[in-house]
């Protein structure tokens, strides 16, 4: 790498830096220059980030494309909803519900194929089917999900005299979780394991030769993934009162693929500022175009996958390589 180049990445790296230091003020400070529509649409798209970052684990670090992160998603909305609306108990306890439940269906349904190593169409099969499957036991066991009309309607409790059911206050609960979900998740992926996973995607039969248990990798990711999808569902049904089979549908899981191949897998970052640019979008544009926002997610689509295909982040990674 030549002094020059050595140079302009130390610079863009410092820029990242302050980029990121500027948003979190910019975050920490919008309730009290923001609509509370706006904090409440912002919300909202912070968890969808969130969710975005659940496929890219399993996508961009092991190569694994899951067709039913909206599943998962909806299993910790239905946890929340469950635990509150038919058990009375604590809001709280929907959280870990949703972990053990969403990491439980992620090995029921990834250990056979990932374990056979069956090939990654076949596991893209399997989750198609799950997702579908999942969406449609929401009408069907209505005693467990209340079919169409979902569980609800139901706010967050208060906490230390405050009233999480409000916007602003369950806001910064969200970026709280969200802030702490995503450090934590960055620091794994930057970790040897991460470096593991990287290496097993671009050659695993090398891996297995280097003595990895490539297997229990993926595996591990794959629950990882699982279990982030459904903790973002978990915070979700707490801005809306609902779950409902919506957040079961194959329609918000073609949202989060396009999202994580826009913003560029692998790389972290841009699912999660792809997934909050683009529900942004969609709330303002659908006032003015309803039909305009679902133009706008296939154009995107089609131009990143053959123009820009390691998306807007791995075009600026590769850049300064």
């Amino acid at each position: 790498m030549s002094q020059r180049s050595a140079g302009l990445r130390a610079y863009v790296s410092e820029s990242y830096r302050w980029l990121w230091v500027a948003f979190g003020v910019a975050v920490l400070v919008l309730p009290a220059v923001g609509t509370n529509y706006f904090v409440g649409v912002f919300t909202q798209a912070l968890i969808y980030g969130l969710l975005a970052i659940s496929l890219d684990i399993a996508l961009g670090y092991t190569g694994l494309l899951s067709l039913a992160p909206a599943a998962f998603f909806g299993i910790g909305a239905y946890s929340v909803a469950k635990v509150v609306v038919d058990w009375g108990v604590s809001y709280w306890l929907g959280f870990p519900l949703a972990v053990v439940v969403a990491a439980v269906v992620a090995v029921a349904i990834g250990y056979g194929p990932i374990k056979r190593r069956i090939g990654e169409v076949y596991f893209v099969l399997f989750t198609l089917a799950f997702g579908v499957l999942a969406h449609d036991a929401t009408y069907v066991a209505t005693s467990l999900t209340g079919g169409s009309n979902g569980l609800g309607y139901f706010s967050p409790p208060s906490m230390l005299g405050v009233d999480l059911g409000g916007t602003v206050p369950y806001y910064y609960v969200t970026v709280l979780v969200v802030g702490a979900l995503g450090i934590g998740l960055y620091a794994l992926l930057r970790s040897d394991y991460g470096s593991v996973l990287h290496a097993t995607r671009q050659n695993e039969l090398r891996m297995r030769y280097l003595g990895y248990d490539t297997d229990r990798e993926k595996l591990v990711a794959w629950v990882l993934s699982a279990v982030t999808s459904a903790l973002a569902g978990a915070l979700f049904v707490g801005t809306v009162g609902l779950a409902a089979p919506s957040m079961m549908s194959f329609e918000l899981s073609g949202e989060v693929i396009i999202w994580t191949v826009v913003g560029g897998t692998g790389t972290f970052v841009g699912p999660f500022i792809a997934a909050i640019v683009l529900h942004i979008v969609n709330n303002y544009l659908g006032n003015v175009w309803p039909e305009g926002y679902l133009i706008v997610l296939g154009v995107l689509f089609v131009g990143f996958v053959f123009l820009l295909p390691e998306g807007v982040m791995g075009a600026i990674r590769n850049r300064l390589r």
